[in-house]
């Protein structure tokens, strides 16, 4: 029988862990004074389970469990009834060993996970860490994992959940999911908390969002898994505390009743447009299955007719892919022509660029003013042959070129031997990242018009690359 009914201390097993925090927050307490106690929580859970049983991944459990699967019983409340008392045969069970989960020594049970609301057989690799299907947990981790599908969101027809190391994430996380659970299960609809996006770097940006309004930042995983054997893969992306704060400072608020403009809001102005518009430049579509049939959704008529701007996280958006998956926006930001403010807020907080190597590519840009002698030249004389450049070793020679050029016209260099060495093509960085940095920083000096963007879009067609992926 369990002794420890303590659940106050976190556990390293991402599965157990959720579990364990839907449990404080569906009991709202984390310590126990008998087993009977919990034992009453466990019975309110294992009756929305036992009596609320659906194949559909809508459901926050498999039909295929053990204890849940009509093999067992056709009758409901005989189900239920053996429900608990294979639990309470878990709980009086007490082996020797260690707890796969949190390393707790004996006084362990053995446990099937095909009797566990999360999977369908013993071929789902998604539950133990060594894919096994009989192992030794503890009597809290079992407990835990029974609660874990109450904690999670359906992301794109799985599970998804996150473990962040900020506990205040971890409780705003799990507060939110057990009030909609508990909405679900009285006005009798699934379960499981359904996120509405079939996008999981879509759902990982949303989630970014709303943590940043209520001010809460940290380091965050997020894992996707599949409850059922065939595909059962699990994905798993890290975001960092720096990228909620960066959309934190550019981006605070979504836009909800009328779209953005990049005058107003530069960052949701881009991620509009990527949602909006794929790579041919036609308005994206979705495709959603209702009543048993799937439907073309089109970008035009839901977001843009209907004005329900939040629905644009519903379509593929490149911008937020690469933003999720921690890849470079620059060559987003050259080809949207993005100022150097928003450059200079992206390198600094999540490429963690020097503030001198910022400080000298943008004089660079500056002093080459001292050539402008009209914006079209300037355009074709000055930035296009930068544009052009294929390789490390082409944009060192049009530098010298450049160089060249300065000293000839102001008597002043363009850069000194150590700018070029530690700051402008230093070892061990991206020649494209410096190319990148000097071409939005040279067009935030000219005055963008109609005409110029039109000259730079018939120059260089291939202008930054294709951005669909």
């Amino acid at each position: 029988m369990m002794n420890e009914l303590d659940f106050s201390k976190p556990v390293g097993d991402p599965i157990v862990e959720i579990g364990r925090q839907g449990l404080i927050v569906f009991c709202k307490k984390n310590q126990f004074t008998n087993f009977e106690e919990l034992k009453k929580a466990v019975e309110k859970l294992f009756n929305i389970y036992v009596f609320k049983t659906s194949g559909r991944i809508g459901q926050i459990f498999s039909s295929n469990s053990k204890f849940t699967h009509n093999s067992t019983s056709n009758n409901l409340n005989e189900r239920f009834r053996q429900s608990i008392e294979l639990y309470e045969t878990l709980a009086n069970e007490s082996k020797d060993g260690y707890c796969l989960a949190c390393g707790k020594k004996n006084d362990l049970c053995s446990v099937n996970k095909t009797i566990l609301p999360l999977t369908t057989g013993n071929s789902n690799v998604n539950f133990t860490s060594n894919f096994s299907n009989q192992f030794l947990v503890c009597k809290k981790c079992m407990t835990s994992l029974f609660f874990a599908p109450s904690n999670m969101q359906k992301v794109a027809g799985r599970m998804a959940f996150l473990i962040s190391n900020n506990n205040d994430i971890n409780k705003y996380w799990s507060e939110q999911n057990i009030q909609k659970f508990n909405i679900n299960t009285i006005k009798q609809d699934d379960s499981l908390v359904d996120s509405k996006t079939n996008i999981f770097e879509n759902f990982i940006y949303e989630t970014m969002y709303y943590l940043q309004k209520k001010g809460l930042f940290g380091d965050i995983t997020f894992y996707l898994i599949s409850n059922v054997d065939k595909e059962s893969d699990i994905e798993i992306i890290h975001v960092y505390e720096n990228q909620i704060r960066f959309i934190y400072e550019v981006a605070p608020d979504f836009f909800k009743d009328e779209l953005p403009t990049s005058s107003k809001n530069e960052w949701n102005s881009l991620i509009y447009k990527y949602s909006s518009f794929d790579s041919n430049n036609a308005y994206r579509t979705r495709t959603e299955t209702i009543d048993g049939k799937k439907v073309i959704v089109k970008f035009q008529e839901e977001v843009v007719q209907n004005k329900n701007f939040q629905a644009t996280m519903k379509y593929f958006n490149p911008l937020i892919n690469s933003f999720i998956q921690s890849k470079s926006l620059l060559r987003f930001f050259v080809k949207n022509y993005s100022s150097w403010r928003l450059t200079q807020i992206y390198l600094r907080g999540i490429r963690g660029m020097r503030e001198e190597r910022l400080k000298v590519l943008k004089s660079i840009a500056e002093k080459l003013q001292a050539l402008n002698e009209g914006n079209k030249d300037f355009l074709k004389k000055i930035i296009f042959p930068i544009e052009k450049t294929k390789s490390q070793g082409e944009l060192r020679e049009k530098l010298r070129e450049l160089m060249k050029k300065i000293l000839l016209k102001t008597g002043q260099p363009l850069y000194t031997v150590d700018d070029m060495v530690f700051e402008i093509l230093p070892n061990g960085e991206s020649w494209q990242e410096t190319k990148d940095i000097l071409l939005i920083a040279l067009y935030g000096e000219l005055t963008l018009d109609d005409e110029l963007k039109e000259i730079l879009e018939n120059d260089i067609p291939n202008k930054g690359e294709d951005l669909d992926e």
